[in-house]
């Protein structure tokens, strides 16, 4: 009897709907496929569900967080306080800048960064920003670290690659930095099949940012930037604007996944389930558990 091969889980896969394949179409028979109207209007309601005044849509999340960095003014002789425990991007973009990362230690009860670690950074001087992560869709404490920015006099900038819709006490990451980025690569909350966006409340900052993703600027064959083409296409910001519409409910769907499972793996001496602090919003961009006594026995 030849034993039966289990079905793979896939671990993340994009839900592409009959409306998104519809946008698609309609821009395809429109021509116009290149950081148009759509893009404008993904952009604009992407700003109001985060509660930012200024959004740039890019090509991918690691061309927004380089962009980002370049549009804060950080560049070579810069060092930047970052979590070790997140995707390469968000050490690689700040070199891509010219800055140093320098790391710090995360809290081992959310993985994030922690603010006490940073600071004993901090204390040493000649750190310029600090580039804090939500991992795997949990906010990060950004009190605290939107206190220690303060206080030491150093920019703030937000990873929100994997964590679309995540807050803390109801107000959206994103929102407390001088910038942010998401990613909208195909295994996030949202997708556009590729692509990325960057946040700021400044507009210096976001014209800055503009200007860097698409160097033409307002005047035809006008440059004032040596900027990249890190634009996002037609057909990504029309399926980005139906995934807008369907995040809430889906992030919805995600956090009650999670319950049934912190329920069912309850009481597991040799399993740690994830954690979410009083008044965060986790959206559970992966449920990711930890096994103390090693994780390949």
């Amino acid at each position: 009897m030849t034993p039966r091969t289990a079905a793979a889980i896939p671990i993340a896969r994009p839900l592409i709907g009959e409306e998104e394949k519809r946008q698609v179409l309609d821009v395809l028979n429109s021509g116009a496929l290149v950081a148009g109207r759509r893009v404008e209007t993904f952009e604009r309601a992407f700003a109001d569900y985060i509660g930012v005044a200024h959004a740039i849509a890019t090509s991918s999340g690691s061309t927004a967080l380089h962009a980002a960095m370049l549009a804060l003014e950080i560049g070579p002789g810069d060092r930047v306080i970052t979590t070790p425990f997140t995707f390469a991007a968000s050490s690689t973009a700040v070199i891509h800048a010219g800055p140093e990362p320098v790391f710090a230690d995360v809290d081992p009860a959310t993985g994030n960064l922690d603010p006490e670690a940073a600071e004993a950074i901090l204390r040493r001087g000649g750190v310029r920003a600090i580039l804090v992560v939500h991992l795997y869709g949990l906010p990060a404490d950004m009190t605290a670290f939107r206190r220690l920015a303060d206080q030491y006099g150093v920019l703030l900038v937000e990873d929100c690659a994997q964590a679309h819709g995540a807050a803390i006490d109801g107000r959206k990451v994103a929102t407390f930095g001088d910038a942010a980025i998401f990613s909208f690569y195909p295994t996030k909350n949202l997708t556009t099949g590729e692509g990325g966006m960057v946040l700021s409340p400044h507009a210096d900052v976001a014209r800055r940012a503009r200007l860097l993703v698409d160097p033409r600027g307002d005047e035809e064959y006008v440059y004032e930037v040596v900027g990249f083409n890190f634009r996002m296409t037609e057909i990504c910001g029309a399926i980005g604007l139906v995934q807008l519409g369907a995040l809430d409910g889906r992030n919805e769907r995600r956090r009650e996944n999670a319950r049934r499972l912190t329920s069912g793996l309850a009481g597991l001496r040799w399993l740690t389930t994830p954690v979410e602090p009083a008044g965060h919003h986790h959206v559970y961009h992966q449920y990711t558990v930890r096994v103390p006594r090693g994780r390949d026995e």
